[in-house]
């Protein structure tokens, strides 16, 4: 890990870089610190505007409330009484359609007396879709669609039901009071026939008219919700007042709703329509209403705003630029009023002392900068200086002194932490012999070459120092002798298989290094001897090697 020097900036927390002051007195308190600068709210032209603000919200809101209350109660009337009298028309229109198919049921089974063989004539073709005649429970003819569960269902004391049909729709199933002679005749109506019907009746295309069932089931249907939703259920018993428009929510829908008893029948005419659909009247009045009200509102507090403004200006001007001066601004000049009134001749005051003052501030300014700049200069020089005494000038590692102040830092840490700690001591093999054939220079070039080497081998929390020499450590925390050894391995591997080019010509040149491995066990003395041991112990067992303390050794496994 390389120590890299950095630009610094002046310590603002010394006595250096600090501002040369005009008095030597202490500086007076800004208006701020003295609490005299009034709130931003309590400001002439604020209260006026606030005033003409708020009397304009209060008119506009009141006209509203009134328009809007009118405009809505007029229109909740209207949509109240328009769906529950849709639905009391289809009501209306259902209640003769039924008694003519029980009428025309009559009159077929009369017939029947007196032709046998006929069972359904023109017009029960044109108004039946099914006809089935029974002798004491037993089918005898049928004509139509006719499914035998019609008669099963007809159970009701009105001899009407509901029944579903082969296609999966619904139909109605009637017939007439049981005969002496035990025969019975049974007519199945599509409710689909009640489409043309029921379509007359719809308020607009965004509500649903249908006919349901005692236990809520919708037998037929006119009109589409948006949205597509299904509403094949519409609980009528929770409308507990017939005919009366309610807010309700239905299979997950905010809407109203409304149910109507059909007199010849056990089932209701339901009539469900979106609320938003429904009110879309009221709420466009609302908003109309609203949008009108805002825009009376920004236009009387843009007037006010300016007519404040061109009154409240210059004072607001002067009473800023004073404010400003105190906080210790100087640029500063406010705009002079053409008028010869208290108020022209304060501005024209003011601008001439602050240009006086200016001046004077000029002055001062330039010695500051003077004296900055020789305290930048001193400061990066301290900085320099303090990077140079704990880096290796030549390799520019960490140095030896460096690596003691951070050995004792990490035996703090480890024996707070009880995390493993490990040091290898990196000896480079030969390394006299090379100097001595080769040149200082040449033996120069080879250190800085294996530290680059050793930085980019180990890890970011490593600390890689020259010891001294041609000596190396590493410091490794939170790794164990394991780690350690194959750290080690990787290193001497690096060097072994790396080319050394340090003459003119320009022959590759193999260094090897030897490599001591120890693990720390509570004893900083004792810590760097076990590494220092196991380095003589690799230069004793032929060099380009690493050895690991024999205290070491059974955490490792095997010895290098």
């Amino acid at each position: 890990m390389r120590f890299k020097p950095s630009g610094g900036a002046v310590d603002k927390r010394s006595g250096v870089g600090t501002r040369v002051s005009t008095d030597t007195n202490s500086p007076a308190p800004s208006p701020d610190q003295r609490g005299d600068r009034p709130p931003a709210w309590s400001s002439l032209a604020s209260k006026l505007i606030l005033f003409v603000f708020a009397s304009t919200f209060i008119t506009a809101t009141a006209v509203s409330w009134i328009s809007i209350r009118s405009a809505s109660g007029s229109l909740r009337d209207a949509i109240e009484r328009l769906y529950p009298l849709s639905l009391d028309h289809a009501a209306q229109r259902l209640e003769p359609w039924v008694c003519a198919i029980r009428l025309q049921l009559e009159y077929n089974a009369r017939r029947r007396a007196a032709q046998p063989s006929v069972l359904a004539g023109l017009g029960d073709r044109e108004l039946f879709d099914g006809l089935a005649l029974y002798d004491r429970g037993a089918r005898q003819d049928a004509w139509g669609v006719a499914p035998a569960e019609a008669r099963e269902a007809l159970q009701a004391p009105n001899r009407i039901a509901a029944v579903r049909l082969p296609d999966g729709g619904w139909a109605l199933a009637i017939a007439p009071k049981q005969s002496s002679s035990g025969s019975e005749l049974v007519a199945v109506v599509s409710l689909a026939r009640l489409v043309p019907l029921l379509e007359v009746e719809l308020p607009n295309e965004d509500t649903l008219l249908a006919l349901v069932d005692g236990g809520g089931r919708v037998l037929a249907r006119v009109g589409n919700l948006p949205g597509g939703a299904p509403f094949d259920r519409i609980p009528v018993n929770a409308f507990h007042s017939r005919g009366a428009l309610r807010d309700t929510e239905i299979s997950g829908e905010h809407v109203i709703a409304a149910t109507q008893p059909v007199a010849v029948l056990d089932w209701n005419v339901a009539i469900v329509a979106p609320f938003e659909t429904a009110y879309a009247p009221v709420l466009s009045v609302v908003k109309r209403v609203f949008a009108i009200d805002l825009g009376i509102i920004l236009a009387f507090g843009l007037i006010a705003y300016r007519i404040t403004a061109r009154v409240v200006r210059p004072i607001g001007h002067l009473s800023e630029a004073v404010r400003r001066v105190m906080l210790g601004h100087s640029e500063i000049e406010i705009p002079e009023v053409s008028s010869r009134d208290e108020i022209g001749l304060l501005t024209r005051t003011f601008n001439d002392m602050i240009q006086h003052q200016r001046a004077q501030r000029e002055e001062i300014e330039e010695a500051n900068r003077h004296l900055k700049d020789r305290n930048q200069r001193l400061q990066q020089a301290n900085e320099i200086l303090n990077q140079l005494s704990i880096t290796d000038g030549l390799t520019k590692l960490h140095n030896h002194r460096f690596f003691q102040d951070h050995l004792t830092r990490e035996i703090r840490r480890v024996e707070r932490t009880q995390e493993p700690l490990a040091i290898l001591v990196i000896d480079i093999d030969d390394f006299k012999r090379l100097n001595d054939r080769l040149g200082h220079a040449a033996g120069d070039e080879i250190l800085v070459r294996i530290a680059q080497i050793l930085n980019g081998a180990v890890r970011g929390s490593d600390l890689c120092a020259r010891y001294g020499g041609e000596e190396f450590v590493i410091l490794a925390p939170t790794t164990d002798a394991p780690g350690a050894y194959l750290l080690a391995e990787k290193v001497r591997t690096a060097i072994a298989e790396s080319s050394f080019i340090v003459d003119d010509s320009l022959r590759p040149l193999r260094v090897t290094v030897s490599v001591g491995v120890a693990a720390f066990n509570g004893n900083r003395k004792r810590f760097f001897q076990k590494a220092d041991q196991a380095l003589y112990r690799a230069k004793a067992d032929g060099k380009n090697c690493v050895v690991v303390h024999e205290d070491d050794v059974p955490e490792v496994g095997t010895r290098a």
